[in-house]
């Protein structure tokens, strides 16, 4: 695996961001109350709040979108776990609305696949985002 040493404030506040979209997902809770948590439970980590705000505000302007692109991979709610749903979510965010190479999102999101999923759920996610790539979306 790469050295992601150099990149520790970058993977954590990705990390967080995955968390922050389960919590949304599971409470229902607005984006502004899960920012303000998030930056009061974590303010002494290193932790780039401005891209964890950018990326979930851009999640909530784009939600409707989002959702058209996950059920276009015919993935229905009932067949997706929650927190794999969150890591899809971000991805498609940065595909589609971010600067970041989609190798690279897809290769994050494998990664975070492992550290928070079941342990073939980054297959799962790897098939989705290939069509999503191949989809040109």
């Amino acid at each position: 695996m790469k050295n992601l040493s150099n990149f520790k404030i970058i993977i954590k506040t990705r990390e967080y961001l995955i968390q922050a979209i389960y919590q949304m997902l599971f409470s229902n809770d607005g984006i502004e109350k899960i920012i303000t948590q998030f930056k009061n439970e974590h303010k002494n980590k290193k932790v780039d709040f401005k891209m964890f705000s950018t990326s979930l505000k851009s999640i909530e302007k784009n939600k409707k979108n989002i959702e058209s692109i996950i059920k276009s991979l015919n993935i229905s709610d009932s067949s997706i776990e929650l927190i794999d749903k969150s890591i899809l979510i971000f991805a498609i965010n940065e595909m589609v609305y971010g600067s970041i190479d989609k190798p690279i999102i897809i290769d994050e999101s494998i990664r975070l696949a492992k550290k928070f999923s079941s342990p073939d759920s980054y297959k799962f996610l790897n098939a989705a985002l290939d069509k999503i790539v191949k989809k040109n979306i």
